[in-house]
């Protein structure tokens, strides 16, 4: 599993990055990290340079990511997902405890997470018809316009929702949608003790809103930060805000 490293500091996150996503999905926050922290971005399997992963299942991927949180041999660290690669998170957490190593990490970070699979995300799951559709979204410049103009609400309007499908593997990228609507739902998670930060877009998707409360309610524990003015990329529409959260001592 490809993984980059920046900085050498004693304080580690590593970031998971969601759908269609890889490890550059995190660079916009590194020109805002402390030279006290190091960060870790992975290409889950199957993403950017990382090979396929053993099965596609959540739980077994989970597994695949915490042994390479436990190789990377740090402790106390902040393990932190965008979008899908929330749920990740939450499934490689309750991992790393089941395997003896829940002292590596001490927070949980959810960046606009999904709680499940949204209904125009089932769409693309529909036997036959529904690859096409996906293709017709997001495996063409044209309909990655179209679908990017769309959803323009849900943005700032420098930034585009869909580029990223421009380079990725169509078939890796649909195979994790899948696995994201066979996953379950929060509510298997109750009793998780581990400090959670919840950070969301003010002007996010509606499917995004009631899953963060759906994780509050299964995680009483977590702290939900809403990001003013800000869409469905937190990372790249609010940097220095997510800065000041993900890295304590980041100066806004």
């Amino acid at each position: 599993m490809f993984i980059q490293q920046t900085g050498r500091g004693p304080q580690t996150v590593v970031g998971l990055h969601g759908w269609s996503g890889d490890h550059h999905t995190f660079d916009p926050l590194l020109g805002e990290m402390p030279e006290d922290y190091r960060f870790y971005a992975l290409d889950l399997p199957g993403c950017g340079k990382s090979a396929l992963p053993q099965k596609w299942e959540m739980r077994s991927l989970a597994c695949e990511v915490a042994q390479e949180v436990i190789e990377l041999n740090r402790k106390n660290m902040t393990l932190m997902g965008s979008c899908s690669g929330g749920i990740l998170a939450v499934f490689v957490s309750r991992e790393l405890i089941r395997m003896g190593k829940g002292d590596m990490v001490k927070r949980l970070v959810m960046i606009d997470p999904f709680a499940f699979c949204p209904w125009y995300f089932q769409l693309f799951l529909v036997p036959v018809a529904g690859p096409c559709m996906y293709a017709a979204a997001f495996a063409n410049p044209i309909g990655r316009w179209i679908t990017n103009l769309f959803l323009q609400d849900k943005r700032a309007e420098d930034t585009h929702l869909t580029r990223a499908f421009a380079e990725v593997n169509h078939r890796v990228v649909w195979k994790y949608l899948k696995m994201l609507s066979e996953c379950g739902r929060p509510d298997q998670f109750r009793g998780l003790n581990l400090p959670v930060d919840i950070l969301f877009g003010e002007k996010t998707f509606f499917s995004v809103r009631k899953s963060v409360r759906d994780w509050k309610e299964a995680l009483p524990q977590a702290k939900l930060i809403k990001l003013k003015g800000v869409g469905h990329l937190p990372i790249d529409e609010g940097t220095k805000k997510m800065a000041e959260m993900v890295f304590p001592q980041a100066k806004g």
